[in-house]
């Protein structure tokens, strides 16, 4: 279904004109499989990155704004019929409620920066809640600040009118990158406190091939330097990068994928969703979902992989391991669960509720 108000239409010739901006929706499926859509405005004509439900049944959901074809010194208002620029590209969404009409779209707070248009500036990619608080990622975007955003106050997530909504703080994270030079040094995505002083964030890196080749890899400096999973640790009130996961990751490596082109063998860029779990022994286990780089100009399409790795949680220095393959050496090492096949991409990665019968009481 097409968003009546959005004016993006398709680049193919059609008469009549046909509209393209179609809703982005949330979709929840419950215990018994039933499906439950709920269909949002904000990034018709674009994409929705990731969504999340709040403890207070209200969906949470962050992406690109709409075409972004007008800027704000054109434009300072979203009137019916035009592009939503006016946006920051989170949104709220109230279960089963239809889409408001633009203006009064559900979105949170305002974040622009000198003449970011956006539509596209403010490309915003993950997103979690951690004690009731509203975090997000903006990672890509030809300007902005990329870094780790807290929408809305702590411990109250972010509620009400249109206009409520409107003003709710946008503030970065102490020790996050806060100045428009880090929108070509730093690609966070998905995010998963871990407690309340250390946050895993994933880089995506860059998504710049390098061509030709240098000794096989692909990748360039800047990813190889942070992109894959950083670990980061509150200090004193301000949050300092402890170490970047990257080993088995094979960042910048093309592989072959059984039926696709081999000219577009694909490589590890880095990351992108996350989720994550405590075990018994102080580590914790990190699922994730990569980025790709190749020449199929289309960064992100190509088959990825869906990884995991364990680190020990009270770490602040990487881990070393001494070659015996023992505990110590898997600390660290990211493993390949499952690698996309042709024509299959991984989006998100989410650790689902079980729950326990009568069998599983037995193990």
């Amino acid at each position: 279904m097409c968003d009546p108000t959005n004016p993006v239409i398709t680049s193919y010739v059609s008469n009549p004109i046909v509209p393209t901006a179609y809703y982005r929706a949330v979709a929840e499926v419950d215990a018994d499989g039933h499906l439950n859509i709920t269909d949002g405005n904000a990034h018709s004509g674009d994409n929705g990155r990731a969504a999340i439900k709040g403890g207070n049944g209200l969906y949470y959901m962050v992406g690109n704004d709409n075409s972004g074809n007008l800027s704000k010194k054109q434009l300072t208002t979203t009137p019916i019929g035009i592009d939503l620029i006016n946006a920051t590209g989170s949104e709220l969404l109230v279960a089963g409620q239809a889409p408001p009409v633009p203006p009064n779209i559900a979105m949170i707070g305002r974040l622009l920066f000198g003449t970011d248009k956006p539509g596209k500036d403010t490309n915003f990619r993950g997103m979690t809640i951690f004690h009731n608080t509203l975090y997000i990622t903006k990672g890509s975007g030809g300007n902005g600040i990329n870094t780790v955003y807290q929408m809305g106050s702590t411990g109250t997530l972010p509620t009400g009118t249109a206009a409520d909504l409107a003003n709710a703080p946008i503030t970065i994270l102490p020790g996050f990158p806060n100045t428009t030079a880090s929108t070509s040094t730093t690609f966070p995505f998905g995010i998963w406190f871990a407690n309340e002083t250390t946050l895993y964030v994933c880089d995506e890196g860059d998504g710049t091939p390098v061509s030709p080749a240098v000794n096989g890899n692909v990748a360039d400096a800047q990813t190889l330097a942070t992109a894959g999973l950083q670990k980061w640790s509150l200090v004193n009130g301000t949050w300092k990068m402890d170490y970047v996961l990257q080993d088995g990751l094979n960042i910048g490596v093309p592989y072959s994928v059984a039926n696709y082109p081999a000219a577009l063998n694909p490589a590890t860029d880095g990351c992108r969703n996350i989720t994550g779990q405590h075990n018994h022994d102080g580590t914790v286990t990190i699922y994730a979902v990569t980025s790709t780089i190749s020449t199929n100009g289309d960064q992100g399409a190509d088959p990825n992989k869906l990884v995991k790795v364990t680190d020990l949680l009270s770490a602040t220095t990487p881990p070393t391991g001494d070659g015996d393959h023992d505990r110590d050496d898997r600390i660290g090492h990211f493993v390949t669960i499952r690698s996309a096949n042709a024509g299959e991409v991984f989006r998100g990665v989410a650790l689902a509720p079980k729950d326990h019968d009568d069998n599983d009481d037995r193990w």
